[in-house]
This record gives structure tokens, sequence and C-alpha cells, in this order.
């Protein structure tokens, strides 16, 4: 009980602190680099359209063409990774005007931390693009 009382307080913390966020501009658009952050835009009312690109890989012609067709009518500046893109899609992004952050889904034990220390992280990087 001890255990399950800590855990739910920190997950409520979590859950404010995002709402806190998100709620500065619910309306701004952001591009995510995979259809996994559907929840979060459930969840918390974020305005996110979704492209399938892997951080580790570069994207494709076609893929970039998509990307630039999009923001014709998504005009994202921020582009929200599930984990460290290649230092060229980048650098690419900024060239359109699109910044770049991490939030890691955590589906995995992490290498250092724990899944709170994920989500806290998580949410210092959100901060950049709600400012």
């Amino acid at each position: 009980e001890k255990n399950y009382a800590v855990l739910k307080k920190d997950l409520l913390a979590l859950d404010a602190a995002m709402r806190r966020i998100v709620g500065r501009n619910p309306s701004r658009p952001l591009v995510v680099s995979h259809p996994v952050y559907d929840y979060l835009a459930r969840a918390y009312g974020m305005n996110i359209t979704s492209v399938h690109w892997e951080p580790a890989q570069p994207p494709t012609d076609a893929q970039w063409s998509e990307l630039v067709d999009m923001v014709q009518s998504h005009p994202a500046r921020w582009m929200i990774w599930e984990g460290q893109p290649l230092p060229e899609s980048v650098q690419r992004l900024k060239s359109v005007q699109i910044d770049s952050l991490i939030f890691d889904p955590c589906g995995n034990r992490p290498d250092r931390g724990d899944f709170l220390d994920v989500m806290r992280q998580n949410m210092e990087g959100l901060e950049k693009a709600y400012d």
C-alpha cells in the first residue's frame, strides 16, 4: 500500500505537469515521428500529426516531401521523436524551421534511472515546444 501511494502520487504529478504544459497552447501544431503518440494527443488534447520516421534511419525523399506538404496545412515548428534522431535529420528539419525534441515512450527498461526519470526528462523536453 505504501509503495502504491508513492507511485500514485508520482504518476499524478506527471499527469498534472503534462496538463499544465500542453494547457499553455493545446492547439499548437506538432509533428510526431510515430503514431505511438496518439495516446498523448487523446489524453491531453494535443494537436499532432504523425509521420512514421525511425530516429536511426534517414527519411526518404518521399517522406521529406510528405512532411513539407503536411506543414502547409499543419504548420508545426516542433517534431517529437521517440529516440535520438540522426544529426542530418535534425539539420534538415531545421532548414524547414522545425526543431526536434525527444519524448521517449519508455517501452523498455531504461539504461539509467526508471520510468519516472524518463517521463520527467520528457516533460523538460516538451516544455520547449510549448514555451
